[in-house]
């Protein structure tokens, strides 16, 4: 937003909301009427979309590829298209979970840009401290075993997605546990994330996928983690 000069304007008289990323009323901070969906995940309360004005729900990994077949007609600016682009990399993991799909969209909203400009907009002025997050780097713990699980004290949610997105595949580690100001973040790769999440985090009530609010007893986690991986 700060790149492109967007600000957040509320007008002085509301008629209608427009959500993205969720069909989920109760993730919403209030109350919404008059309201359209366009979102990418599994349909979380199916009276909600049958009530909005307008729905567009399909599921993929990143919402902008829906945003941008239904705005396939108009004549997108190039700012408009970059945007697109770094919604896309973010959402795939930094291309992580990328397919052909993912990546035949990425060369439409990059055109002759190059992914360079869309890392250096993702990662600038992540890292807030630097000298907090050398200390959290060299007390990073390894857990040598198969696979391979790493613990990280973090400053904020910044922080823990640079060891998941730059340290994790060079160290190998499968699981990254991080212990944050609002509780503990469980990331997996893909291979192992059915089994973590089913064995291990469905038992926590106050949480949203790996984030878990208010739960700090590492210990005990990576405990119960490697216990999971053992069965």
């Amino acid at each position: 937003m700060k790149r492109l000069g967007i600000r957040n304007i509320i007008p002085p008289r509301v008629v209608g909301f427009n959500i993205y990323d969720t069909s989920d009323p109760q993730k919403l901070p209030f109350l919404v009427f008059n309201y359209s969906i366009y979102d990418h995940h599994k349909v979380s309360d199916e009276n909600f979309v049958k009530m909005a004005a307008f729905a567009h729900m399909r599921m993929r990994t990143a919402n902008v590829m829906n945003l941008y077949d239904l705005s396939s007609k108009k004549d997108l600016d190039e700012d408009m298209l970059f945007a697109f682009a770094v919604a896309l990399v973010t959402d795939t993991g930094f291309l992580k979970v990328a397919k052909e799909e993912e990546l035949f969209y990425l060369s439409k909203f990059l055109k002759n840009r190059p992914l360079e400009e869309v890392f250096t907009v993702v990662l600038s002025g992540k890292i807030k401290d630097i000298r907090e997050f050398t200390f959290h780097l060299s007390n990073m713990k390894i857990f040598d075993i198969d696979p391979k699980i790493a613990f990280v004290e973090c400053a904020d949610d910044d922080e823990f997605l640079l060891f998941v997105d730059l340290l994790m595949y060079p160290l190998d580690v499968s699981i990254l546990v991080g212990r944050l100001p609002w509780g503990t973040w469980v990331y997996c790769r893909k291979n192992i994330m059915q089994k973590i999440y089913q064995k291990v985090l469905k038992d926590f009530t106050n949480r949203d996928v790996g984030r878990l609010y208010g739960y700090y007893s590492v210990d005990e986690l990576l405990e119960r983690i490697q216990r999971a991986l053992s069965d």
